[in-house]
């Protein structure tokens, strides 16, 4: 049977890199239906696209592709996922975040795992050193009865308190991180919240899931929920019923 070229198809894109994309090499591109819209897909970095405008961050891009016949107008025919990201007390959390839909949870959870038992070791050891260098700095002012002498030795531990202290809060950064990326090479979907914190996943397939979404920005928030599907239908996600018992950054602060 004889094929036909698609159309060209405009598509609002985010260039992001997403080198831990489940199935996709390093420098892929992420794709979303608009500015801060819906998740598409993602393009392998060196396909031919041709940029039309850039505004804000954002550029929108021309691609020519081809798809099989068998996937073209076929019905959907697998399960939505919906749910609200919500923060009690705290406003609209949830809007214009990444929200990933994981399977494989048993993988993911020895990866998760692993990782957040090596964070609390390097954690606990920076928190020893801290707790240290908290009573050296006490006792420093009274080590000698030269007042000069005595503010210098405090002076040198708190710089060295100070030291340990950032030294802390850039490995909780990278736990996190370490973390996000766990998911992201688990992710079979990806989604960005709504201004409500909305989101949604269509047509998935029957098996177990895990939703992830994570808010960077202070005070971070994130949320995990799980669920099974079995069929078609739809599936709303209610944090009380469907909230997992793993926590994403293993309750580390």
């Amino acid at each position: 049977m004889k094929r036909s070229l698609l159309p060209y198809i405009l598509i609002s894109a985010a260039l992001v890199l997403l080198a831990s994309a489940p199935g996709a090499g390093p420098g892929d591109l992420t794709l979303f239906d608009a500015p801060r819209g819906a998740w598409l897909g993602t393009l392998r970095i060196d396909a031919p696209v041709e940029v039309l405008a850039e505004e804000d961050g954002w550029r929108r891009i021309r691609l020519e592709a081809w798809v099989p016949v068998s996937s073209a107008g076929a019905a959907p025919s697998g399960a939505t996922i919906r749910g609200v990201l919500t923060a009690e007390g705290d406003g609209p959390a949830g809007s214009s975040l990444i929200v990933l839909l994981a399977s494989d949870l048993e993988a993911m959870d020895r990866d998760h795992a692993r990782a957040g038992a090596e964070c609390a070791a390097r954690l606990a050891g920076i928190d020893a050193r801290i707790s240290s260098l908290g009573e050296d700095a006490r006792r420093a002012l009274n080590s000698s009865d030269n007042f000069r002498e005595a503010a210098t030795r405090s002076d040198h531990v708190k710089q060295e308190l100070s030291a340990a202290q950032t030294e802390r809060r850039e490995a909780l950064s990278d736990c996190r991180g370490t973390a996000e990326k766990i998911f992201q090479r688990h992710a079979v979907e990806r989604t960005i919240s709504n201004d409500q914190g909305s989101y949604e996943f269509l047509d998935i397939p029957p098996g177990r899931y895990r939703v992830i979404a994570i808010r960077t920005a202070a005070p971070s928030l994130a949320w995990s929920l799980d669920c099974s599907i079995e069929g078609g239908g739809m599936t709303v996600l209610d944090p009380a019923e469907h909230s997992s018992p793993v926590r994403p950054f293993w309750g580390l602060k």
